[in-house]
């Protein structure tokens, strides 16, 4: 999953995020950087969320080579590699990914089916990329091939590219790229989480996501006796992995958010030391500690964020680049187009007057915080979600976990706000 690269941010670079923010306008940055190689995909997910969006472009290598100077010079940290379409499905993809490793810009994150993941394409991404995700979606060759419209074939190449991947990491004897792999589940699938659980375990994934479908019709949504039997199937294998390589259990089709919380706690009250124990085993003395470590932390940083106040900060932070040259603010809003980097060069449209319109909306959000509500005359890139709690998937996960500038962060707010007159 992509942490928007903000491990790669330093000390100065949250400074001038915090101050930009506190003057609405932008002192640095893009500091992170999501580019969509290729609109075109080598498969045809009958869910596909952006095949509305889709083209049959892909970014020019000469256009690209001069942006990734632009980037460099902009103090850009980190990219992100998604898409409308498959990034890998650039027909030159070697020489993009060379180009990046000839930029000295790390990849934090790849999104990807995986199916033209093969080894020179796995070399470079061994030698730049954080994390891949690689979306294999459900368990066997059948579902996959009816969920995705392709070829069964394609279900058993996902399958050991994303192994050979894993295995060229070892052999090296380094711990990138993490991968994760994520399975979406819905009414066709889901008695099928247990094979999902097992076949990621086989395949050595460092994390597995169980997500859901959007958009489907009243037939194709789950009852709730499915529901039902779906969240015992995910009770079993948390059970089994006591969240050691489970990293989310979602759905966009409903919200589970109240039974995954009522299921932690019956498995958390269940689970005896030798449970936990046997869960540790199941990997190596390195995932064990990263395993305690990062559990340790989140705690620490849930106890510690409880009181503080955290809101979107994309427009001082991130951009979204498309295949087409348009800028968006981030995937979720990738409609809204602030910009065109194949007419302007990045630092123009990242200082431009349609950024800082949409800076201003967020400045706007910011000062009135809980009580702000979505103007459509007033924000014209922001959407209601962007104020919503807990709606955007993207939030502000990547940065809650520094505390420390999640602190500084709430300071700036105090002084954003007006106070409230003494009497």
């Amino acid at each position: 999953m992509s942490e928007y690269g903000w491990k790669y941010l330093s000390r100065a670079d949250k400074e001038a995020i915090l101050r930009g923010i506190e003057d609405g306008v932008a002192y640095g940055g893009p500091y992170h950087v999501e580019i969509h190689p290729a609109d075109r995909c080598n498969i045809d997910c009958f869910f596909c969320s952006t095949a509305s969006l889709r083209g049959t472009d892909e970014i020019p290598m000469p256009r690209f080579a001069e942006l990734l100077g632009e980037l460099g010079e902009a103090g850009t940290r980190s990219l992100r590699l998604s898409g409308g379409g498959e990034p890998l499905f650039h027909r030159r993809i070697r020489d993009f990914l060379q180009a990046i490793r000839s930029s000295g810009l790390p990849i934090e994150n790849l999104t990807t089916n995986a199916v033209l993941l093969r080894s020179e394409v796995a070399e470079l991404l061994a030698a730049t990329c954080d994390h891949v995700t690689v979306s294999l979606n459900t368990a066997d060759e059948a579902s996959y091939a009816a969920m995705m419209q392709t070829s069964p074939r394609n279900f058993q190449r996902v399958v050991e590219n994303t192994r050979e991947l894993i295995a060229l990491r070892r052999r090296r004897g380094a711990r990138r790229p993490a991968v994760t792999l994520q399975f979406l589940v819905w009414k066709e699938n889901f008695r099928t989480i247990p094979a999902m659980y097992r076949l990621a375990e086989e395949i050595g994934a460092d994390k597995i996501l169980f997500n859901g479908l959007s958009f489907l019709t009243p037939e194709q949504k789950m009852t709730a006796a499915e529901t039902d039997e779906m969240m015992e199937l995910y009770e079993d294998v948390v059970k089994l992995d006591g969240y050691r390589t489970i990293g989310a259990i979602n759905s966009f089709e409903q919200d589970l958010s109240g039974r995954v919380a009522a299921m932690n706690e019956r498995v958390r009250a269940e689970r005896s030391l030798v449970d936990v124990a046997r869960s540790l085993r199941r990997g190596g003395w390195r995932e064990q500690t990263d395993f305690l470590r990062d559990k340790l932390r989140q705690r620490w940083t849930r106890a510690a964020g409880r009181s503080l106040e955290s809101y979107c900060l994309i427009g001082w932070h991130s951009m979204l680049v498309r295949v087409t040259g348009e800028v968006a603010p981030c995937c979720i809003l990738q409609g809204k187009v602030l910009g065109n980097v194949y007419r302007q060069p990045l630092r123009e449209v990242w200082q431009g007057e349609a950024y800082n319109r949409f800076r201003a909306e967020i400045s706007r959000l910011l000062r009135e915080g809980p009580a702000w509500r979505h103007d459509p005359e007033t924000d014209q890139t922001l959407d209601a979600l962007c104020g919503a709690k807990d709606a955007c998937p993207i939030a502000t996960f990547y940065y809650q976990p520094d505390v420390p500038f999640l602190r500084a962060f709430n300071g700036g707010l105090r002084r954003l706000r007006p106070t409230s007159p003494q009497g």
